[in-house]
């Protein structure tokens, strides 16, 4: 069922109000906070005469969303590629014109969405948890060059530790044509704690973003910033009469990151989301007796997990075989890369790796803070950190 200027399925009945238990309901976002994050990221996709929620996240050229606005339920297929249109930012209470917005030049879906909707219908969550597609444009930015940031899985942040957690985009359908808020971006403020319903399709009782809010990013407050975790794909309060209203979000995980990847591909490559180099800040640095000396690498951009990390690090020393020398990920895996010898052996001076590989971080977050320590183990031998560099390829 497309409904009210969006794409819905027959489970989305009842358009009713709040006044029966919900206790996250969308307020439209006033235009003073349109540049701030997560709205910034935001925006209304149109396909087929018909209009939903979206965000540029991961990359600038991506816009992530809910595949059934690509899908026509009526007689179960695709949109040719090609044929969805991005309004990044709008905020306009009018629906947008025929032939405004940016023309998306492709999308990936997953083929199991289709096979799922033909065997157990739309409502059903092995549907849903396949309800994700990624739009891309291959010849300009959908945001300007901004990209949100993200998690590599949804599901853990969202359904643990009562994070905050912001659902922002278009409930047009909560609303009566002519309305002047009808088309605004809107946002839903949430703390409480989704449920895995299947896989990854996840649900919250007694909350609502109101019918027409399909796409809209789920984003959760993580590491000081709002990150993307995965989209609505059923917005909208259950019918008055059942005394409870539910949200239905598919999370980002392992499995829409290939989603992302073939994205990537068809945009202009992968290679800067899957390998960078990050340079070590605030070098040289002295390495005292018997002290300390820290240093940072910022990851950013990446997409997916570790796959491998490779070190270039030059230290200027007269015994290299005082050094201890660590490497901590941005979840907080320490692994030793170089362990002092005792002072009574001997030691050659200074240290140059050039593409040493380090392990131990496969699997874990790409993106944070990675923090260098190189200790002076003994007295009478000093030194300094002149240099360094962390090749971070992921999968």
């Amino acid at each position: 069922m497309k409904s009210g200027g969006c794409f819905f399925a027959a489970w989305l009945i009842g358009l009713g109000t709040l006044g029966w238990g919900a206790t996250g309901y969308p307020t439209p976002v006033e235009s003073a906070q349109e540049e701030n994050s997560p709205y910034v990221y935001t925006g209304m996709v149109r396909a087929d005469g018909f209009t939903a929620s979206g965000s540029a996240a991961i990359h600038p050229r991506f816009v992530l969303g809910c595949a059934h606005l690509n899908f026509r339920d009526s007689d179960a297929t695709w949109l040719p590629a090609g044929t969805v249109r991005w309004f990044w930012k709008r905020n306009l209470g009018n629906h947008p014109p025929d032939g405004e917005g940016m023309l998306l030049t492709g999308y990936y879906y997953f083929s199991s969405y289709q096979t799922s909707f033909n065997q157990y219908g739309v409502s059903d969550a092995r549907t849903y948890q396949r309800d994700f597609v990624v739009n891309y444009s291959a010849t300009q930015d959908t945001a300007g060059g901004l990209a949100a940031g993200w998690v590599e899985d949804g599901v853990k942040p969202l359904t643990k530790g009562k994070l905050n957690k912001i659902i922002s985009g278009y409930p047009s359908s909560r609303y009566v044509s002519g309305d002047p808020d009808r088309y605004r971006m809107h946002t839903t403020d949430l703390s409480q704690d989704f449920r895995v319903s299947r896989g990854n399709y996840l649900t919250l009782s007694g909350s609502e973003t109101g019918r027409g809010n399909s796409g809209g990013p789920v984003w959760v407050w993580i590491r000081n910033s709002w990150a993307f975790a995965g989209v609505v794909v059923s917005g909208s309060q259950r019918a008055q009469d059942q005394g409870r209203s539910l949200i239905g979000v598919c999370a980002l995980n392992k499995n829409g990151m290939g989603l992302v990847l073939a994205a990537a591909e068809a945009a202009g490559g992968a290679s800067s989301l899957t390998r960078k180099t990050f340079s070590l800040a605030g070098v040289p640095a002295a390495i005292r007796d018997q002290s300390t000396v820290g240093r940072t690498f910022t990851a950013s951009g990446l997409v997916g997990v570790v796959k491998e990390v490779k070190i270039n690090l030059s230290v200027k020393h007269q015994r290299r075989g005082d050094l201890i020398i660590t490497l901590r990920n941005p979840s907080g895996k320490t692994v030793t890369l170089l362990s002092a010898v005792a002072k009574n052996k001997s030691s050659g001076s200074d240290l140059n790796w050039s593409g040493r590989l380090v392990s131990g971080f496969s699997g874990l977050p790409a993106n944070g803070t990675w923090s260098l320590a190189v200790r002076d183990s003994y007295r009478q031998h000093m030194g300094s950190l002149q240099s360094g560099s962390l090749e971070i390829t992921t999968r």
